[in-house]
Order: structure tokens, then sequence, then C-alpha cells
């Protein structure tokens, strides 16, 4: 997260990707193609020499090479064997990337095993094998296929259908892969276990920045896992307090904070917080997932950030009306949201009955969107969106004071107590921009003609007011979120 006026963590932000970049400029380049090729060439039951097909691909974390070898007379495909050879990139990942590859094999290899979710066949890796020529390394099947472009609502309804379908199965049958504690899986002898912390682009970001998320997880572990939802969701509170450390001008988000902290631990069931606890993707974004022409899914990619997470944390894909998940923290852009994932939740339901005879995921979900409870959820393992969510959803009234008022309430909540007066007294207090907040607050008055606040629906006018004023608020808080 970054501040209304966060200049010097932006500053510092833009510095650790400086570095990050060119430590990974340089770790690509020392990776010669002849490696790649003899790399392929050793892990082929043939000892068989490849040539590249296409241009390397880089992504966030990891670098594919795409390598195919010259077809045979029982080849199925006439133009021959394609591989997919990814290569993790080191200077990317805050901690080992061993214990990164070694989760993701886990997790492919039990998907194999236990459903018939769509995922590349794994062919061969290394995790730091040194005989090879480069020794952490996985080598995937690949798929012939078109990434998922976002904008569900631009489909016909045949391919809408067709997608929701396949989303739906996908789902279904990772709920219903459920494990005795928290964390990231590891092979132990033929089974996926849990026996690992878990880890997430966000935790990995924190490692990248030496905020050593790490020592703030261990507080919570015990033989490496959590054993409960609420010391898992105490344990993300506490991931963003963490991240806050250093950072200028924190006055109000301190206070968001602190009234998200109360709605997230409100938000948790004590009747879950022993399990179930199920297997999630870990960045089920559209850009991981392949589709055919007819738009069903062929393969969903990057399992690299898969791991064991409580029920409540098992979210539907949020891009199904809006790609901007911030707009989601506001009450009436979720309803919109919700328009569209009721009609997701209905073939849910359909599949479940048809694939089991009875529904589970479907009935989960139909309870979990109240009260805005899948956004909760995300904003929580996402902790830049933490304030966000306060600021449209559970602070919405304070919005509504003018610009004295509103900032007395919030130097008065922080001067209640020395631990946030100390986190604040680190620089000099935040100001809202004035003219960010006389859009806000104008449009805030305006919605509070049309709105009764007590209600969780809205007139269409109202709410279509507070959805200029969450765009106002987001539009601002992005800009320099967007740095982060």
């Amino acid at each position: 997260m970054t501040s209304q006026n966060g200049n010097s963590s932006a500053s510092s932000d833009d510095t650790i990707d400086r570095l990050i970049h060119a430590e990974r400029d340089q770790f690509i380049a020392s990776l010669p193609n002849t490696d790649i090729l003899r790399l392929a060439a050793s892990c082929h039951p043939r000892q068989q020499e490849g040539t590249f097909f296409q241009k390397p691909v880089r992504g966030s974390y990891n670098i594919c090479y795409f390598v195919r070898f010259p077809p045979t007379s029982r080849s199925v495909d006439s133009e021959g064997e394609k591989w997919v050879i990814r290569v993790p990139i080191q200077p990317c990942l805050g901690f080992d990337v061993k214990v990164k590859l070694e989760s993701e094999v886990a997790t492919m290899q039990l998907l194999a095993d236990r459903t018939t979710i769509p995922a590349p066949k794994l062919i061969a890796y290394g995790i730091g094998d040194h005989s090879k020529p480069i020794p952490t390394f996985l080598i995937l099947e690949y798929v012939q296929g078109e990434k998922l472009m976002q904008g569900t609502l631009q489909l016909d309804p045949d391919k809408k259908q067709n997608l929701y379908t396949s989303l739906a199965d996908i789902y279904i049958q990772l709920r219903r892969l459920e494990f005795d504690s928290i964390g990231c899986l590891v092979r132990r002898g033929d089974n996926a276990v849990v026996g690992r912390r878990p880890v997430s682009i966000d935790t990995n970001r924190q490692e990248l920045e030496g905020r050593q998320p790490m020592a703030v997880q261990s507080r919570y572990l015990n033989n490496d896992t959590l054993q409960s939802a609420s010391a898992y969701t105490h344990m993300l509170l506490d991931l963003a307090d963490n991240a806050f450390k250093g950072l200028k001008n924190i006055t109000e988000e301190v206070y968001s904070q602190h009234a998200f902290r109360e709605h997230a631990l409100a938000w948790v069931k004590p009747e879950l917080d022993h399990g179930p606890f199920v297997l999630v993707h870990g960045d089920f974004e559209c850009r991981n997932f392949l589709v055919n022409d007819a738009c069903q899914v062929i393969s969903v990619l990057d399992w690299e950030w898969s791991r064991v997470v409580p029920l409540q944390f098992f979210q539907p894909p949020l891009w199904l009306r809006i790609a901007d998940r911030s707009m989601l923290a506001g009450r009436y852009m979720y309803e919109k949201y919700l328009e569209e994932f009721d009609m997701f939740l209905k073939i849910v339901e359909s599949r479940e009955q048809r694939m089991y005879g009875r529904t589970l995921l479907a009935d989960e979900w139909a309870v979990a969107k109240q009260n805005s409870g899948i956004f909760v959820a995300w904003a929580l393992e996402n902790w830049t969106f933490m304030d966000t969510f306060a600021q449209l959803f559970i602070n919405v009234r304070l919005r509504l004071l003018d610009k004295e008022e509103y900032q007395r309430q919030i130097q008065a909540f922080v001067a209640n107590d020395p631990s946030r007066a100390a986190l604040v007294a680190q620089s000099k207090p935040a100001s809202v921009s004035v003219s960010v907040w006389m859009r806000v607050r104008r449009a805030f008055q305006a919605a509070s003609q049309g709105l009764r606040f007590t209600s969780p629906s809205y007139s269409s006018w109202g709410g279509f007011i507070l959805m200029l004023c969450g765009t106002a608020y987001v539009l601002h808080a992005s800009r320099v979120r967007s740095r982060h």
C-alpha cells in the first residue's frame, strides 16, 4: 500500500523494481539457447535434439522457451512433439526457488491423479539437479490455445455458457480436495500433503522489499503450517501491518486498517475454524486460462502460487463483470458483479448435481457472497485493497463529513492509541487532496439523497452516484498503488 502522499514509498518501490529488473535481465542473459536445447535433449526419451518454434516469453516469475522435436512415424502431430521449458527467474523471487517449484510439482501431480482439471502434462522437472545444463526447471507439454481475454460480458451466449461450464467444473473439483492444515503442498511418497508455509504473490513482494514477512508468518506456524482459519486471518492482517512499516503519510490508512481488521475478524466463521481447508490456484486470472474457439477452457497454467487455504478463502472469479477489483469494494458495483456471478452460480449448481448428485460449492458460495464476503477474502490476501474496502464499504458514512471533521475524527482515533500514534509519527500526517476530497464529498452528498445506508440495496440512481463516488476515490488511490 502507498499512502495519499506517499512519494517516498513510491520512490522506494521504483528503486526496488529497477534493481530487480536489472538482475532479472542479467539472469536471463546468462541462459544460453544452447543450454536450453541441451536440457530438452537430455530429458527426451530418445535424447533427440529439438529446435525453437517461437520466441521465448518472459512472465513475472519465469521465462518460457518453446522447443519442437522432429516428427516420427508414430507422431500424432505432423509438426512433431512440442514442449515448454520453463525456468524460474530467481531475482524475481524473494525465497528459494526450489520451494516454489517443489510445491507446484506436487500440486500438478495431485491434479493429474485425482481430477480432470485441464493442466499441461508435466514431462520433467529439476529441483537443484546439477547434472543438467540448467539445474532448476519445469518441462510441460505445449498446449495450443488462446489466453482468455477480459470482459466475458462481450461473449455470445453459447460461448459464455461454454466458458462458465468449464470454469464450474474446475472450481467444483478443486473444492473437493480437502486437507488437514493450511500451507503449500509437498510430495511425501505417493501422496501430496501440506508441508510448507503458504507463499503468495504478496508475501513474495514483501520479501523482495526486505520486509521479512516470514518472521511475521513464523508467529503462527506449527511445523511450518497453520491449523486454523482464525490464525490464517490474523497472519494476513499482521502481514498487511508489516507492509505499512516505513511508509509515509499513513494516518488515514491506519484508520482504514483498524476498521478492516474488525470487519474481517467478525467475518471469519468459528464453525469453519478447523476446516475444511481446500486447494486454490493462487493466481486465477484470465491470463492463466487457455481456451479453444468455442471458449471452453482447455488448460489452466501456472500453478506456482497454489496453496491450501480455509474454505472462506476459496473465491470465485472476480473478473466476471469488471477488470478493476477496486471497484468491487463499493456496494453498487459489487451488486452489479453479483448479477453476473449469480448466472455463473446457477451453472455451478447444475454441474455439481450432474457430477456428484448433490450441491456443495454452490451452497457455500451462495452464503459467501452476502455482505461483500467474497471481496473480504480477496482483500485479505491482497492487502493493498484493504483500505479501499474500508473506505467504500465499511466507512462509507464517514465520507459524508466535511474535510475538517473527517480529519478530526481520524486524528482523534490515531491519538487514542499510542501504537497508532507511533506508527503515524514515523512521518508527517497525511493530507487528502482537496480536489479529490471535494469530488468524493459531492458524490457522497448526492448519493445520500437516494440511499439508505442500513440497506444492502439502493435505488438505481443513488447506486449510480455511489459508483461515481467510488470511482473518484479508487482513481486517486490506485494512482499511487499502481507503483507498488
